[in-house]
């Protein structure tokens, strides 16, 4: 959902004012990064499809008219970008469209987000059981729950950013995931939620 001080910078820029787009860049510029480096571990990659989604935004304002989830589509529009990218590389080196899909590879980064109040070891002590955690699961299962999790999604947005039929299946996808964590380490699967961004 868009709140009022987005939705009121998504009107500006929709009214030609750049300085809203510069700020729209500003404000979701490293999420789309961290979530981008989950998927590609080709930075100069990442850096081509970030770049060409703002520069489609800047060609087409319009593109955002009836956005409710500014975030979400950031996140559809860099996926597809990259799956883009995927496919015109393979095709290059003669590996077929197919499988683009295949390369986009829910991975998770090194430790990029600091907590005050965790002391250092402490904190990448958490984080190395979480990554191992999170690790158990498939691509797939990883970018479901930290969809879910760190960057607040829908079940129906999962759904589509996964190319799932329905929201039913995001959920499903996303309990089975947490019931096999369960399986691992109940202790750490509680507290997943709430620690998981220290890791991306």
């Amino acid at each position: 959902m868009v709140d009022n001080r987005e939705l009121n910078i998504i009107n500006r820029f929709l009214h030609g004012d750049h300085e809203a787009y510069s700020l729209l860049y500003r404000e979701h510029i490293q999420e789309l990064f961290s979530y981008g480096k989950a998927l590609t571990g080709n930075d100069e990659r990442l850096k081509d499809a970030i770049q060409d989604v703002f520069y489609k935004l800047l060609s087409n304002p319009a593109a955002l008219k009836d956005v409710q989830n500014l975030k979400y589509f950031l996140f559809k529009s860099l996926k597809n970008r990259l799956i883009d990218i995927l496919k015109s590389e393979m095709r290059q080196s003669q590996s077929g469209e197919a499988a683009a899909y295949e390369q986009i590879d829910f991975t998770i980064n090194d430790v990029t987000v600091l907590d005050s109040l965790i002391e250092e070891e402490e904190r990448l002590e958490l984080s190395r059981k979480i990554k191992s955690l999170l690790n158990l699961l498939t691509p797939r299962q990883r970018e479901a729950v930290c969809l879910r999790y760190i960057y607040d999604m829908e079940y129906d947005e999962i759904a589509d950013l996964l190319n799932m039929s329905n929201s039913k299946s995001a959920r499903n996808l996303v309990s089975r995931a947490l019931e096999h964590l369960r399986k691992e380490d109940l202790e750490l699967l509680i507290i997943l939620p709430y620690t998981i961004n220290l890791i991306i």
